[in-house]
């Protein structure tokens, strides 16, 4: 399988990513006066195409429309995916001598679950 090239610093096909979050509206609970935004840290990115069904499209665009509702502020699906996937990272999820697909949805919320 040839490997993907990655991507310079600062460089992207599409989008760049904020190097710090930037909530202009962001106050202190306290004192009520504005906040400094904190730098968001990020490893090195790289692009790839991933293909999902349309269930799956819907429901991205249904939890970015749930983050606006009541004046949240909107997040990209590319932001819940990445943290899905370091949620995963994190869980113990054993996949090895897979050897059905069906048995990934099982080994995953297994994982998920704590390896209870």
């Amino acid at each position: 399988m040839p490997r993907r090239a990655s991507l310079p610093e600062g460089k992207s096909l599409f989008f760049r990513r904020p190097l710090v979050e930037n909530d202009s509206e962001a106050t202190s609970a306290a004192t009520g006066t504005p906040t400094t935004p904190e730098p968001v840290e990020h490893g090195p990115v790289r692009q790839s195409a991933i293909f999902l069904e349309e269930r799956h499209l819907d429901w991205l665009e249904d939890r970015c429309r749930e983050a606006r509702r009541n004046g949240g502020r909107a997040i990209r699906k590319a932001i819940i995916i990445r943290t899905l996937l370091d949620v995963a990272m994190e869980s113990p999820i054993d996949l090895t001598a897979l050897r059905h697909e069906d048995d990934l949805v099982e080994r995953i919320r297994k994982g998920l679950r704590g390896g209870s």
